[in-house]
């Protein structure tokens, strides 16, 4: 009797699963994300096994697992950063920003009016905050106790000042304090805006954001009304 060799169909080397595949995994959905910003989406997600070898994908995620630690690292550095700032760290963090503003103050006699005065106050205010290390940590959180005790009180010289170059008897509707405060809160809502998620948007455009609704906000209060007269017939 004769014996024959038994044939066997050719076995496909084993090839780990592409990323894309991997991407609805439990876990598994961040750190392919994190590849395709890293190296570029088409370039990990969309290679066939035919193509690839394994130790290519094994190399790939040996990297991402890199980058995921550095990426952790960075996290805890925030985690301290933000652990640190009690509220004697908040409260001198805001003082620098003060005394910077009162530095460059020119004052009620501004050669500009109240709108060059507002101006340069605003305008320096901001820009000590987009340059500040901790700003990204203090805009992260801006509903404290110290925070909100800031603004009010940025909020309550800013009426003073809006009151005082005035110079008219009749009230402001609204009233200087609420154009103040509303002012004040647009005024960090727009310096909010350079420590998001999206892209870092210029500082100076900050700036002038800034100070575009600061403006617009109190212009109102401060502009003189020009008096209008009505005549009854016949009074000629």
């Amino acid at each position: 009797m004769t014996t024959h060799p038994l044939e066997t169909a050719p076995v496909a080397p084993t090839v780990p699963t592409p990323l894309a595949a991997r991407a609805d995994r439990p876990g598994f959905g961040g750190l392919a994300r994190r590849a395709g910003e890293l190296a570029g989406a088409d370039e990990l997600t969309d290679r066939s096994p035919r193509t690839d070898s394994p130790g290519r994908l094994e190399d790939d995620l040996g990297r991402l697992d890199d980058d995921l630690g550095e990426l952790e690292d960075n996290l805890g550095e925030l985690e301290d950063i933000l652990g640190e700032l009690d509220d004697t760290g908040l409260t001198g963090y805001f003082a620098e920003l003060a005394a910077a503003v009162e530095q460059a103050d020119p004052g009620p006699a501004a050669r500009g009016g109240w709108e060059e005065r507002e101006r340069v106050r605003v305008s320096v205010w901001v820009r000590a905050a987009y340059e500040h290390p901790l700003s990204a940590a203090v805009f992260g959180r801006p509903g404290g106790p110290v925070a909100h005790e800031v603004r009010a009180a940025q909020a309550a010289e800013l009426g003073f000042r809006i009151d005082v170059g005035r110079g008219r008897a009749v009230p402001a509707k609204p009233s200087a304090e609420v154009r103040a405060v509303a002012a004040v809160a647009a005024m960090w809502a727009v310096t909010a805006t350079a420590f998001g998620p999206a892209a870092r948007p210029p500082r100076e455009r900050v700036v002038a954001d800034a100070w575009t609704v600061v403006r617009e906000t109190i212009a109102p209060a401060l502009v003189p009304e020009i008096p209008t007269y009505s005549w009854t017939r016949g009074t000629w």
